[in-house]
């Protein structure tokens, strides 16, 4: 593909015809710039850096750091968004008053003026454009009409972001707070319906208490009642083993009582507790023994053998006497040991009743005591994060989750580009619009080896339509010229000046 070259003698020719169209339009757009750069409004900003740290009554072992990156991009958002809050913007102006030289309104500022100042004039950010939650520094950047007024709408920004601020927390406080003292009188009341409860149980056992609470407790050794069932046991077999041991005797007695040789066939233990018929059974025994004696060497008529037999009879009347005066004597003993024994055996039945009680109160008693220690920690716990939060919520109206690194910064010059800068580029915007306008309208260079548009010049020739059409214009321009040259008169010049 051959290319031609630009025609830089027609580029000429066509900006010197429509200087006047360029030219005009670069002189209209400079004069648009120069009447906005002279109108316009200058614009300056001033920041002030921000520290932003975390509650510390809650988080002692952090001293007021966040402990995670999205807790502190969190907390920065939020600031964020209170920071272009409307009645934090609208109370900021109400502080600095409206600039002066304007008149004064009641109803300064207006919505319109507040929502502008809002959306455009007030911002949060990063610094060193950094996202939040990288860093614990932010800045707070407004801007307004003049230096001074940026600077003070910038520091009243600060003070009303810093009582909005802590509204917010006194807000989130008082919410909490209600929240938290719904859950302790919820926990109180539990534990109170649970100490009734537990109340009703301990009253209705009184002094079997000590030994619920011991199988409760689940302490090492013997409640009271389990001792007490154990002596008692022991002293009813002792007082059982005796009155046996006296219906035996009485028994014995009652035998000997009507045939005294019950008594002599007797161990010794049992007459142990009655020495006079011992010692009437031992005479009775020896006179018994006399008169086999005598019995074997005397006849009944002998007055010895007589009176061996006379004295042994008489001591058998006198063990029957005895025997029925024991036996009397034994009655009452033996009704004391048997009520004793009965008391005693009424008192192990009591005893081991009780136990059972015990036994089967202990599974209820255990719950609700276990349910008593928990909610007596629920309560507890509430009571310490219900104090905590009545503390977060009074340091939130003294004290800030944000400070001020340093006073409020502001440029020494308008943001923006300046009114000369301003101008010159609207002067070369309208020169670049003038030279599209002046190529676009312009017609193409005539030449034979050239077409009507700039693609002619780059492509491979001209189109059909083009070529035919140049021919055809040679054509009439080469006869025109000829019948010019018909009609012109002789030329008068010189053979030099011809040649």
């Amino acid at each position: 593909m051959s290319s031609a070259p630009i025609p830089w003698k027609h580029v000429r020719n066509v900006l010197v015809l429509f200087a006047p169209l360029w030219g005009g339009t670069a002189i209209l757009f400079g004069t648009v710039g120069l009447g906005y750069a002279v109108f316009k409004q200058d614009v300056y900003t001033a920041r002030q850096p921000l520290v932003v740290r975390d509650e510390a009554n809650s988080s002692f072992d952090r001293l007021g750091r966040f402990s995670s990156q999205t807790e502190l991009k969190a907390a920065q958002e939020t600031i964020l968004e209170m920071t272009q809050n409307r009645e934090v913007v609208a109370a900021a102006l109400r502080q600095i008053g409206p600039p002066a030289g304007e008149k004064h309104d009641p109803q300064w500022p207006s919505s319109k003026l507040i929502d502008t100042t809002a959306t455009k004039m007030v911002n949060l950010l990063a610094p060193k454009g950094s996202e939040f939650g990288n860093t614990e520094v932010v800045y707070l950047q407004v801007k307004a009409d003049r230096r001074v007024r940026a600077a003070r709408f910038c520091q009243a920004m600060f003070d009303k972001l810093s009582e909005q601020l802590r509204t917010v927390r006194r807000v989130r406080g008082d919410s909490i707070i209600a929240e938290l003292t719904y859950a302790r009188d919820l926990a109180k009341q539990n534990l109170d319906e649970s100490a009734a409860r537990l109340h009703e149980i301990e009253v209705k056992f009184g002094t079997d208490l000590g030994e619920l609470r011991n199988l409760n407790d689940t302490i090492s050794g013997d409640g009271t009642n389990r001792r007490t069932l154990e002596e008692t046991t022991r002293e009813r077999q002792t007082a059982q083993l005796e009155l046996e041991k006296l219906e035996s005797l009485h028994k014995l007695l009652v035998a000997g009582a009507e045939d005294p040789q019950q008594l002599l066939v007797s161990g010794g233990d049992l007459l142990a507790s009655q020495p006079s018929l011992q010692r009437l059974k031992d005479g009775l025994i020896d006179a018994q023994l006399a008169a086999s004696q005598l019995a074997g060497i005397l006849t009944e008529e002998n007055p010895k053998r007589r009176a061996a037999v006379a004295a042994e009879k008489e001591i058998e009347r006198r063990m029957r006497q005895e025997t029925k005066s024991v036996i009397r004597a034994m009655e009452p003993m033996m009704n004391l040991h048997r009520d004793r024994v009965t008391r005693l055996h009424q008192r192990e039945t009591q005893l081991l009743e009780r136990l059972d009680q015990i036994a089967i109160a202990r599974t209820d008693y255990a719950k609700i005591d276990a349910e008593v220690k928990h909610r007596t920690r629920l309560l507890a716990e509430a009571e310490q994060l219900l104090a905590e939060a009545r503390a977060s919520r009074t340091a939130a109206l003294s004290t800030n989750l944000i400070a001020e690194l340093g006073p409020p910064q502001v440029g020494t010059h308008p943001t923006g580009p300046s009114g000369s800068l301003v101008t010159l580029g609207a002067m070369s915007a309208g020169l670049i619009c003038g030279l599209g306008a002046v190529f676009l309208i312009a017609p193409g260079p005539t030449e034979v080896q050239s077409g009507r548009r700039w693609s002619d010049y780059i492509g491979a020739g001209r189109r059909s339509t083009d070529a035919s059409g140049s021919g055809t214009r040679q054509v009439e321009r080469r006869a025109s010229s000829a019948g010019d040259r018909r009609r012109s008169p002789p030329s008068t010049s010189s053979p030099e000046e011809a040649n």
